[in-house]
């Protein structure tokens, strides 16, 4: 005759709380991953881009079936930490709209940017859908002169007409909230991402900019890093800009 001694039935009592709890073990191991990647961006842009939460899910999924144990986190930093914060280490990559001039940073292009112009409600703009980008690039800019041009020359149109003809109202500038600021007290309207322009406040509207030439997003990383994480990484942010993107075009739908 089988039967169950006592430490038996003391272990079938507990085992089902033993397994629980080695269930929820591991389900924290996948959700907190072991590594985390950090991914400076403008400070404030979060603000202003609801679906990049959902943008970023997707790529950290795509990155953990290849790296299993791998996050990702994006880092609002403030305009001129951006560069100083990717070569002290602070950050593993930069995402940002031009190529850097540093040879210890690699640049690497991602996804399309989609530039619009931004005003505030009552410019002599307000009622036009669209304007054609060279008209735009001859009214007054807004420009940060502190920034490296990689950040600013796309969105002072520096590819639609020399940067030396136009006319700039410099400010300081830390985060996307002090542009806005700007654009509410004057002087100075500014060009933004299309991303970016998803949910703005019922003070600023967004105007098309007809014939707008094409440029990018890109990475910025140090030459000196070289793990295949992070290299996998910087490839799927290619999608994670296009996502973005086309999400920030269905909401004008």
């Amino acid at each position: 005759m089988i039967a169950i001694t006592a430490a038996g039935r003391r272990f079938l009592q507990f085992a089902p709380r033993v397994l629980e709890a080695a269930q929820a073990a591991q389900l924290a191991a996948v959700a907190e991953p072991a590594e985390r990647l950090r991914v400076a961006f403008p400070a404030g842009v979060d603000a202003v881009a609801p679906l990049m939460p959902a943008a970023l899910a997707t790529l950290e999924l795509a990155l953990s079936h290849a790296y299993p144990g791998v996050g990702v986190i994006l880092v609002p930093t403030v305009f001129e930490r951006l560069n100083a914060d990717l070569r002290a280490g602070a950050v593993d990559a930069v995402l940002t709209f031009g190529v850097s001039d540093s040879e210890d940073v690699v640049s690497t292009r991602l996804g399309e940017l989609k530039r619009v112009g931004l005003i505030p409600t009552g410019h002599p703009y307000t009622y036009r859908r669209s304007v054609p980008v060279a008209e735009f690039a001859r009214q007054p800019l807004l420009y940060a002169p502190d920034l490296p041009a990689s950040y600013m020359d796309p969105f002072v149109l520096a590819d639609v007409r020399p940067l030396g003809e136009a006319s700039l109202v410099r400010m300081p500038a830390s985060r996307t909230s002090d542009v806005a600021g700007q654009l509410l007290t004057g002087p100075g309207i500014t060009v933004i991402p299309a991303a970016l322009a998803a949910a703005l406040p019922p003070a600023l509207k967004r105007v098309e900019l007809d014939g707008v030439p094409s440029c990018w997003y890109y990475m910025h990383d140090r030459a000196s890093d070289s793990r295949p994480e992070l290299l996998a990484m910087v490839t799927l942010f290619a999608d994670f800009t296009e996502t973005i993107t086309r999400a920030a075009r269905a909401s004008r739908r």
